[in-house]
């Protein structure tokens, strides 16, 4: 039995809950969410989100949480002696363990990856959520450039991390596949996130690289001998760059490069402020990707809730925070869309929508300049 805690996540999902709609998450979803939030102190990150699958009926997400190196999310999961601590009885199972030790060592400043990696996310699919849940793990490095490009030096220390969180050593034609990837990245693409899914026991493993046009996208893939359809991949990938700012591609790398690949799409602003995400989304249920409930759900989404006018269902210790600095401090809770993912795989294609939330203590100032800025998520 996992301990529930005091200061628990839950208090930030019910800041949440209230703007999300039924169409994305049932009652019956947000009871297994807010279950597993009750595990994770709320300190653990200041940003966090959903996964929903966009052309299907059935209200459900998948819940994720960014841990940063830059506040406590990296102390709590390496359990240094730090103050606020995850259930030991999460560290009994294996995989937890290896978390633990990858964060240990993130969180060590003689550490080959203390510098070197920014934020994990834990990604939870709650449909499958045992006792104990296991999570997939991303960890956000530095800009990963090709070994050719006077950007990039070693990749060896992607292996030291991926052992670290695997409890094992990467199998040796899948960490030369991994590297060659690295290897033929064009010239200004990077990685910016790596992954393994950790309660599948798998060797495969997930790259993100961003700064790669459409056209580079097909010229890699073809390098990389993956194992899709690029006639059937072209013409998806022109029609998704008409309608979106940009297109960050994800792979999944064995010993070969998988066909399943996400095309995750962005646009700039919120759609207060973007029009393009009615007409990326209407295209979306145009093609059978996205329900009409959904897409509807998702542009109501975006918006924000200042402390001052929500004190009642403050965190108190947010509350507390605030009064210590000042009047002229107040934390705002934003929420927003974060990108869509198109998932191709051969004569299949799937839509997924990534809903932020993540809160920041602001000056009024800060806050007044932002929105005349037409930078909010409202």
């Amino acid at each position: 039995m996992i301990s529930v805690l005091e200061n628990s996540l839950t208090d930030y999902l019910k800041l949440v809950k209230p703007y999300i709609s039924p169409q994305l998450i049932s009652p019956e979803n947000w009871y297994s969410i807010n279950t597993l939030s009750q595990v994770f102190p709320r300190a653990i990150t200041s940003f966090f989100g959903f996964e929903c699958h966009l052309g299907i009926k059935e209200a459900h997400a998948d819940f994720l949480i960014c841990a940063d190196a830059a506040e406590a999310g990296r102390k709590i999961l390496a359990g240094d002696n730090y103050s606020i601590t995850l259930p030991s009885s999460l560290m009994e199972h294996p995989v937890w363990s290896n978390i633990r030790d990858f964060s240990s060592n993130w969180n060590t400043d003689t550490s080959s990856i203390y510098e070197k990696v920014r934020n994990v996310w834990l990604e939870f699919d709650i449909n499958e959520l045992p006792t104990i849940p296991i999570p997939s793990c991303f960890f956000g490095p530095e800009p990963i450039y090709s070994a050719k490009s006077k950007n990039q030096h070693s990749y060896e220390w992607v292996s030291h991390a991926l052992k670290l969180l695997m409890g094992r050593t990467l199998p040796d034609k899948v960490e030369k596949q991994l590297f060659n990837c690295f290897d033929l990245l064009p010239k200004e693409a990077y990685v910016f996130q790596i992954g393994v899914m950790l309660a599948r026991k798998s060797d495969l493993v997930r790259i993100c690289i961003r700064n790669i046009s459409p056209e580079q996208i097909l010229e890699y893939l073809t390098q990389m001998n993956w194992q899709g359809c690029l006639s059937e991949l072209k013409p998806i990938l022109t029609k998704l760059s008409t309608l979106v700012e940009r297109i960050d591609l994800d792979i999944d790398v064995g010993e070969a490069i998988l066909p399943k690949i996400g095309l995750e799409c962005y646009l700039g602003k919120q759609p207060k402020f973007e029009s393009r995400w009615q007409s990326f989304l209407n295209y979306l249920v145009e093609i059978g990707l996205c329900i009409p409930q959904k897409r509807d759900a998702l542009l109501a989404y975006p918006g924000y809730l200042r402390e001052r006018s929500n004190q009642e269902l403050w965190p108190n210790g947010l509350l507390e925070l605030s009064n210590f600095l000042g009047a002229e401090y107040e934390r705002v809770f934003f929420r927003g869309l974060h990108h869509i993912k198109v998932v191709y795989q051969p004569q299949k294609l799937e839509a997924k929508a990534y809903l932020y939330a993540s809160h920041s203590l602001l000056s009024p100032q800060f806050v007044s300049q932002w929105r005349n800025q037409q930078h909010a998520s409202v």
